[in-house]
């Protein structure tokens, strides 16, 4: 495909596509419905394709993303009872120690980064207001996240055997193996 062709996407794509909802909502009339917003928004956003050649790539990113708004706008609130809460509260076995591991990495960066990534990965502050509260510009504080994120990916990939899917989502983390040391 030399040219962005949403025909032609949609002729490849829309059962995949279909197979891929359907695995992960319960009605089919939601994936169906689901499956026109993600090609409705592949019109709409057309001209932000920049190299058709990637138009695959692109219709799947924004079919995430959809599915992804999906997930937020049906969430259901309700009262815990205490028991689940508590339940919820102990981590999963393969989280376990993990929560000490972080501190220990975010500790062995640098102050600069490790403000960043305290403020806006675990309470939450935006970017935006980060930006406001360190006197930078928008894009100054991005960098600044995105290499700090860097840092600690680095960090994590030297201690740790780090498993990702063919899309590079994380699958699992492993210590890695120590080199034998010969006395």
């Amino acid at each position: 495909m030399n040219q962005f062709d949403l025909n032609q996407l949609w002729l490849n794509l829309a059962e995949p596509l279909r197979r891929f909802l359907a695995a992960r909502l319960a009605d089919s009339t939601g994936v169906e419905d689901l499956v026109q917003d993600i090609f409705l928004a592949a019109y709409l956003k057309r001209e932000q394709l920049h190299d058709p050649e990637r138009s695959r790539a692109w219709l799947w990113q924004i079919a995430r993303r959809k599915l992804i708004d999906r997930y937020r706008s049906r969430r259901e609130t309700s009262e815990l009872d205490e028991n689940v809460a508590a339940e919820a509260q102990s981590a999963p076995p393969i989280l376990a120690g993990f929560d000490q591991c972080m501190q220990h990495m975010l500790a062995r960066l640098p102050a600069q980064d490790r403000l960043v990534l305290q403020r806006t990965a675990f309470e939450g502050m935006s970017q935006q207001a980060l930006s406001s509260e360190l006197g930078l510009s928008f894009s100054g504080t991005k960098s600044r996240v995105q290499r700090a994120r860097q840092k600690l990916r680095l960090l994590f990939e030297q201690c740790c055997a780090v498993e990702r899917d063919a899309d590079g989502h994380v699958l699992g983390c492993y210590p890695q193996p120590q080199p034998i040391q010969l006395v």
